[in-house]
């Protein structure tokens, strides 16, 4: 099950890097094998990854990594989240 979740993160980490500015909608991750985008992404906040959620007229656009693409040490346990 860990490696299920890490290799999860790990390919939504690359997705988000690879957007760039950009923001990836949830239909894109899906569309790209992340099935369940919402619960990585929150696994990911939990191990201090910054993931910013893009607004526009108050509905979501996406997510992309924040100007910390790194966990960050507080209050994180510094690596991937799994079990």
């Amino acid at each position: 099950m860990y490696d299920l979740a890490r290799q999860r993160q790990e390919h939504l980490l690359r997705v988000l890097h690879d957007a760039g500015d950009r923001p990836v909608s949830l239909v894109e991750l899906r569309e790209r094998g992340i099935a369940n985008a919402a619960a990585t992404i929150y696994e990911l906040e939990l191990a201090g990854y910054e993931i910013d959620r893009v607004h526009r007229h108050g509905r979501l656009l996406g997510v992309r990594l924040g100007a910390r693409m790194a966990p960050h040490a507080t209050g994180a346990r510094g690596r991937l989240f799994g079990r």
